[in-house]
């Protein structure tokens, strides 16, 4: 019954699916800094995350499979994840371009999602060098980057969010705790996800966008 419920967490918060938690939660903890967009064009930011950080990547995988570059879509050996860490941050970057204010020429650019999406953008690049050395969990590395958004929007929002802060770890832990239960990944893979995206995130925010060596991005 356990792994059941495990199962189920893995695949609801699957790492490909929090950029879009992620937009959904930037858009609706912030009320007021929203307000002069309209329920279509908040809902337009949301499909378009959508597609560019799960739908296209998932069907990179699925292809993938079909061709038997990889033996399984859980990408359980660090060997099959290299193409599709690639991959996914290709189609990440590409999604961060699209929102970027002063680079996008269509009504999505907005300088909050940019910023998570690049912060998941580099948690992917951090995790495909650590992969290198060492599996790392993914799941973990996503709800670290939430978790790091939550701290972020709660420290610049003027709502109180420390119940979005407390839900992000609270979330962190089921999350973990699920990948222990299927033993999908050691415990010391768990944390070095967390840091992952929490890292990525931070950067993502704090560094890169404001580094003269980096605007490239």
């Amino acid at each position: 019954m356990k792994e059941n419920y495990a199962k189920a967490v893995s695949y609801v918060f699957h790492p490909l699916l929090l950029p879009t938690y992620a937009t959904l939660t930037i858009i609706f903890a912030n009320p007021y800094l929203f307000a002069n967009f309209s329920l279509k064009d908040k809902m337009l930011w949301v499909i378009l995350v959508f597609v560019l950080t799960f739908v296209f990547p998932a069907v990179w995988l699925v292809m993938m499979k079909k061709l038997d570059l990889i033996q399984s879509l859980e990408l359980r050996t660090s060997r099959e994840r290299i193409v599709p860490f690639i991959a996914t941050a290709t189609f990440y970057l590409w999604a961060y371009r699209m929102f970027k204010p002063g680079y996008s020429h269509f009504q999505f650019a907005n300088e909050l999602i940019a910023y998570m999406l690049l912060g998941a953008t580099l948690s992917v690049f951090l995790a495909f060098i650590i992969n290198i050395f060492s599996k790392v969990s993914l799941h973990a590395v996503g709800v670290g980057n939430y978790f790091a958004l939550s701290v972020l929007l709660a420290t610049v929002s003027d709502i109180n969010l420390s119940l979005l802060v407390v839900g992000a770890v609270l979330l962190a832990g089921v999350v973990g705790t699920a990948r222990l239960i299927l033993r999908a990944h050691a415990l010391h893979e768990v944390y070095t996800g967390y840091m992952i995206g929490f890292t990525g995130l931070y950067l993502g925010f704090y560094v890169f966008p404001h580094s003269k060596w980096l605007r490239f991005l």
